[in-house]
């Protein structure tokens, strides 16, 4: 049996559930309960686990079969890629090698795969698996606050994350939510330093989850969210410096490049959508529909586009 989260498995034929938006990777959780304690997660030990939830989304259970029928019809339906989820195991990553090569058995989709990773051996055992990318995800990049959420240390993990990018380049990619009390200067230089070494960030807004011990933090504000969107777009497609960028207190107030300037690198609105692995949308992750969209799933409209712009350009100085 293996979980699939429920926008997926309504993609891949696998249910009749209506979806406001549809994924374009078919996302995959293994595993039924986590080493780990992370204080945002519901998979977290120590918690009152529901195993069918991680982030806003349910993971209903199917079996293999049926996994394999639906990335059948998926293929060439939307579905572009296969991510594959995996809370820290027992056993390490070795019994991920094996459903890796499971899955790429079923389909020809690339495969990410998101899982705790000990050394740089095990990242290259995932690679000669079949997987395509890797994330070892950073999560919180406060490094004491990192301790307190997470446990553990995030300049060993980032360490890691380097080593790995080094010896597999094009290959990694990691996570960060923000709105875990860290600076917007220390995401964005963060950032930087993952640009530098080719590692693919995807950005993430903290959700509050019911049954997890940070159910009543608040999620981070949208222009603050949308101060870092753009800050990752213009670093990761070498438009801006961040010599030239400008904080205050942690607060990012400038970039440091013309307004004219600025607003035409962010017309398409592509700063503003999910971001991450190839092929990654994750519809409705991070909000509820007709809420506050933190992620867009979809290239922009005109409106949305025009509201994500303002909320940037209202919160800076031009």
């Amino acid at each position: 049996m293996i979980r699939i989260s429920a926008g997926s498995a309504a993609c891949m034929g696998l249910s009749t559930n209506r979806m406001d938006a549809y994924p374009t990777t078919a996302y995959f959780l293994s595993g039924n309960s986590c080493l780990m304690n992370c204080a945002f997660c519901p998979q977290g030990s120590g918690k009152n686990q529901t195993l069918n939830r991680l982030g806003r989304v349910n993971w209903p259970e199917f079996s293999w079969a049926e996994a394999e029928k639906g990335l059948q019809q998926a293929e060439g339906k939307g579905i572009r890629r296969v991510c594959l989820q995996s809370v820290r195991h027992p056993d390490g990553i070795y019994s991920l090698t094996g459903l890796i090569k499971q899955i790429k058995g079923m389909t020809s989709l690339p495969l990410s795969i998101s899982a705790w990773i000990d050394d740089q051996e095990e990242a290259e055992a995932l690679i000669e698996s079949g997987a395509d990318r890797i994330s070892i995800s950073l999560d919180v990049v406060n490094p004491e606050i990192h301790h307190q959420i997470k446990g553990g240390s995030l300049n060993e993990r980032l360490d890691l994350l380097l080593n790995c990018a080094n010896r597999l380049p094009g290959k990694m990619s990691t996570h960060l939510i923000c709105g875990l009390g860290e600076s917007e200067k220390e995401v964005l230089f963060l950032i930087d330093q993952l640009v530098k070494a080719k590692v693919t960030t995807a950005l993430f807004a903290f959700v509050p989850l019911k049954g997890t011990s940070l159910e009543n933090v608040s999620p981070p504000p949208v222009d603050s969210y949308r101060r870092i969107q753009a800050g990752r777009f213009l670093l990761n497609e070498k438009l801006a410096d961040l010599k030239s960028f400008k904080f205050e207190k942690g607060r990012l107030v400038s970039f440091g490049i013309p307004g004219s300037r600025l607003e035409q690198y962010l017309s398409t609105g592509s700063a503003f959508q999910t971001s991450g692995c190839p092929d990654c949308n994750r519809p409705f992750y991070n909000e509820r529909p007709g809420g506050i969209i933190y992620n867009y799933h979809r290239a922009l409209d005109n409106h949305d586009k025009g509201a994500a712009l303002k909320v940037l350009f209202d919160s800076i100085k031009k």
